[in-house]
């Protein structure tokens, strides 16, 4: 491919870091929390961009059309990061699934979370066994205020959550162990945790903040 034809990367690996740094691209079908979340990840030499949902359009095709507009390196990892809150119609839980099998196949990975990404937050204050019952985001987004008194999804703050990383990840892990259904999950889960490892996995040890060195193997 030349030089004018190629798709527009993510970052300039020319500044601001090493052209052999660590790339995570990651598309989300939400617009504001995982793009704040993954900033507080301040991991030298490893290098995490967000591709947000801007313009309203969070169907899991649009978001991994949105992904596979950017080109990247073999050695780059690519990542959607969905909620199964947005294909809770019938007619769109066939296409939804046929995207992350596309995906799979592409090397793309899927970090998925039922019924949203504030499951996730969630897990950083909650015991997996607290978190069974939610069945929509309205619902996971209440226990979430109630938890930390106030929730704005526009404005995260890092030492809600920085912390209680680590215990995160095991409550994630243990709850996604105890569901079935596959792509599509009967019960509340979250695969973020799969994704926050994965991270970790690609640093070293003396590179990762504090917050994240237990989770390295």
């Amino acid at each position: 491919m030349s030089l004018t034809q190629r798709k527009p990367r993510p970052l300039d690996r020319g500044t601001g870091g090493f052209r052999d740094d660590r790339l995570f691209i990651l598309a989300c079908d939400d617009t504001y929390a995982p793009k704040q979340y993954f900033s507080f990840f301040q991991v030298p030499r490893v290098q995490i961009h967000v591709v947000p949902t801007v313009d309203g359009t969070s169907v899991a095709r649009h978001v991994l059309d949105r992904l596979e507009g950017l080109d990247h390196d073999e050695d780059d990892e690519r990542w959607l990061v969905l909620d199964t809150d947005h294909c809770t119609e019938p007619n769109h839980v066939g296409g939804f699934v046929q995207v992350i099998t596309e995906a799979r196949q592409k090397g793309i990975r899927v970090a998925l979370s039922k019924p949203c990404f504030e499951l996730w937050l969630l897990l950083h204050h909650e015991e997996e066994k607290s978190v069974e019952g939610l069945e929509d985001c309205a619902g996971t987004v209440a226990a979430l205020r109630a938890k930390l008194g106030a929730y704005n999804k526009t404005k995260l703050r890092p030492e809600h959550y920085l912390p209680s990383i680590v215990e995160a990840c095991h409550r994630a892990e243990r709850l996604d162990a105890s569901v079935d259904g596959g792509d599509i999950p009967e019960g509340a889960t979250t695969r973020v945790y799969q994704l926050v490892k994965a991270i970790v996995d690609s640093a070293l040890p003396t590179q990762l903040p504090e917050a994240l060195r237990a989770l390295k193997p």
